[in-house]
């Protein structure tokens, strides 16, 4: 590899690490928020659950600037995009943010099951519900008000 090549790989190296820094750090906050998230379903404090569900959709759109960003630094050159991924200061930062996804993806399945399980018991009830009233309805006092019949009384 000549001099030239070195001084690349080593640029992009620098760009790589800093970029995935900030990613790491993104990754982080999501998985705390999250837990946070997590919490809130869990113990059933559905008043903060708008404001985390906005934040998820922020984090979305963060999450495909993530994508965008290192696909343009792979696609300025992806032979020495290559080389630079494998050097162990990158695959390390590269490890630790995907641990991070797998934990966040355990979070929003555990999430999942605990919305799934209330959403299940919401419907339930609405379905008792909606029988009790039709039960009320047979059961109360005849409507003593006058029917029309033909349009007479």
């Amino acid at each position: 590899m000549g001099s030239m090549d070195y001084k690349a790989l080593n640029q992009l190296e620098q760009e790589l690490l800093s970029v995935l820094k900030k990613e790491y750090t993104f990754y982080q906050s999501l998985y705390i928020m999250l837990d946070k998230q997590r919490d809130q379903i869990k113990f059933n404090k559905d008043d903060r659950l708008l404001d985390l569900f906005a934040e998820i959709q922020r984090f979305h759109a963060r999450i495909k600037q993530s994508d965008e960003k290192v696909a343009l630094l792979k696609a300025r050159n992806p032979d020495i995009f290559n080389m630079a991924s494998t050097l162990p200061e990158v695959k390390k930062l590269t490890n630790s943010i995907a641990t991070l996804i797998k934990r966040s993806i355990g979070i929003v399945s555990e999430c999942e099951e605990y919305l799934q399980g209330r959403y299940d018991r919401i419907r339930e009830e609405l379905n008792k519900l909606k029988n009790s009233h039709k039960i009320i309805n047979y059961m109360g006092e005849p409507d003593s008000s006058p029917y029309f019949v033909d349009g007479n009384n």
